[in-house]
């Protein structure tokens, strides 16, 4: 039912993938900045959340059908490129201001699942990368993908609570220095708008 030899290979990718600066990564480093801990872990469980659409999507076999539609892949990365130019702005916008609870509820949750559900290394990762670690399991693949599903779920909920939280002790740290956190929370936009413009020019370019 599963061929658990690929999980070796399986577990080195998802760290290679997880480790790698992308969207989800600066977005839960930019909450952990920006609002602190408590908000770094509610997005990190709507980035978690989110994958569970790519499970599906990758288990259905609708991956594959992905796959064949370019236009499919280039709409998933100017829809994240979108969403990350509206984290920029509103990050900008609110450089420097205290932890405001309203925005740490709910909304972060939200933010997090949209950053991932757009998150065009992720979405490539679940449609192109996974059905290589099939093994034996090619013929009946559901049960398998839904493992290595749940597997790169819960290994990048930790990786991202690791990060948001360790994000959020240095904010608590500059907590009391607004030019330190002006300048935090400006980085942050910065590295959002980055992102945006990166995947435009991907898109661009193919």
């Amino acid at each position: 039912m599963f061929d658990v030899s690929v999980l070796p290979a399986f577990l080195l990718a998802v760290m290679v993938i997880l480790v790698t600066p992308g969207p989800d990564m600066a977005f839960m480093i930019a909450t952990g900045i920006n609002q602190g801990r408590g908000a770094a872990v509610r997005g990190a469980f709507g980035v978690t959340t989110a994958m569970t659409v790519w499970v599906v999507i990758a288990a259905t076999g609708l991956g594959v059908a992905l796959t064949q539609l370019p236009s499919a892949l280039d709409a998933i990365r100017l829809a994240g490129a979108a969403y990350l130019l509206v984290l920029a702005v509103t990050t900008w916008a609110h450089a420097g201001e205290e932890i405001a609870e309203a925005r740490t509820g709910a909304h972060v949750f939200r933010r997090g699942f949209l950053v991932n559900i757009t998150n065009p290394k992720i979405a490539l990762f679940f449609v192109a990368f996974l059905p290589q670690f099939l093994g034996t399991a090619s013929e009946r693949p559901f049960a398998q993908i839904l493992m290595l599903g749940l597997l790169l779920q819960l290994t990048g909920l930790v990786v991202d609570l690791a990060i948001g939280s360790a994000a959020g002790l240095f904010r608590d740290a500059v907590l009391g220095r607004r030019k330190v956190r002006l300048a935090l929370d400006g980085a942050a936009g910065t590295v959002y708008g980055a992102l945006a413009v990166l995947l435009v020019l991907g898109v661009a370019r193919e």
